[in-house]
Order: structure tokens, then C-alpha cells, then sequence
């Protein structure tokens, strides 16, 4: 049995807190690994000669500041963006067409990008990315329900996510597809659209 849903924004939202969690606990792992790691190397590189010392504590710094900035932006949203950027990506849209026909408008994109398609509930279906040599795996679960903020428009929820908790990039392929799939919702309208209000 679904839970019900009491507003809009809750739909996906505890898959939502949950790959934040795990993904919160992973990095902490992986920073604390990190930079045990780069202790060892400036601790060698100072051994060796004050030279290599200097050169390798400012390559690990630069590097360092490469990926604080890459997690910055991640989950970042734009007002002119359809969903977030990272490989979380999440967004919504609403639309006055019948659930049979956004799906069918969204068929296009799942069959160009070749995903698989695993129907969880009614509303939700999984879709399964696939890895190649470029590219992680990768899901995105979809969900289209009638809106419970806004009667007589249907929600269009997409959720995204890597197969490894610790991504720090999907070189913009879940954001992407993510884009691909809201963008063929037919006659969508943003959340903070002024034609949604007044409704």
C-alpha cells in the first residue's frame, strides 16, 4: 500500500533523504581515507627534499579545491533549470495532460537513452541506466500522480542517482537525462509557474 502524500514535494522525498544520508556517510569515510592518504605523501614528499615536500603539498591542495568546488555546485538549481545539477539530480513539473499520455510522451526519451523500465508502484517506475566504459550505472525513478497541491494538473517527479554512493560526478548524464525526461512532459508548467497559482 502507497503512503499517502500530503503535499507535492514529498513524493520521492524519503528516497531522497536516504541517498543523502548514505552518500553524506560514504564521503566522510572517503575524506578521512583521503586525507590520511595525503598526510603519507606530503610526509614522504618533505623526506625526500623541502623541493618535492612544497610540490606535492601544493598538487594535493590544488586538487583538493578541484573537488570542494565540484561538491559546491552539486544539487544546485538554477531558476531557469528543470532539475538540479550532480548525480542526485531531482526536479519537478506539472501538467494538465492524462497520466497515459505524459508516459507515452516520456517513451521516447527512455528508448533513446536505452533504459530499463521496472514498474514499482502505479505511479513510479524505475529506470536502469547502463554503464559503459565512459559512463557509471545509474537509476531514475519516475513518478506521475495527480497533483495534490494543484487539482486537476498531474505532478511529474524525476529522481536520479549513481550506483555508487561516493560519485562525485556523472559527467552530467543523470542531469541530462533528467532534463530530457520533464522537457517531453507535453504543455509543462514549473512549480513556481503563475498559471499553477492561480489555478
Amino acid at each position: 500500500m502507497e503512503k499517502e502524500i500530503l503535499v507535492d514535494t514529498d513524493i520521492l522525498a524519503d528516497e531522497r533523504h536516504r541517498q543523502r544520508k548514505f552518500s553524506c556517510i560514504y564521503r566522510i569515510i572517503t575524506a578521512i581515507l583521503l586525507l590520511a592518504a595525503c598526510v603519507g605523501l606530503v610526509y614522504a614528499g618533505f623526506l625526500s627534499s623541502v623541493r618535492s615536500g612544497w610540490v606535492v603539498l601544493i598538487g594535493i591542495l590544488a586538487v583538493v579545491a578541484v573537488i570542494v568546488f565540484m561538491v559546491w555546485r552539486m544539487d544546485r538549481k538554477r531558476p531557469e533549470d528543470l532539475v538540479s545539477t550532480g548525480p542526485w539530480s531531482w526536479g519537478q513539473v506539472y501538467s494538465g495532460a492524462q497520466s497515459r499520455e505524459i508516459w507515452n510522451s516520456m517513451g521516447g526519451v527512455i528508448l533513446r537513452h536505452g533504459l530499463g523500465i521496472t514498474r514499482i508502484t502505479r505511479n513510479t517506475a524505475m529506470l536502469e541506466r547502463k554503464g559503459s566504459f565512459l559512463y557509471r550505472k545509474g537509476i531514475h525513478l519516475l513518478d506521475v500522480r495527480e497533483s495534490v497541491d494543484h487539482p486537476g494538473w498531474f505532478v511529474v517527479t524525476v529522481q536520479s542517482a549513481p550506483d555508487l554512493p561516493t560519485s562525485i560526478t556523472d559527467f552530467g548524464r543523470g542531469h541530462g537525462i533528467n532534463t530530457e525526461l520533464l522537457g517531453s512532459v507535453p504543455g509543462f508548467r514549473k512549480p513556481d509557474d503563475a498559471e499553477l497559482t492561480l489555478g
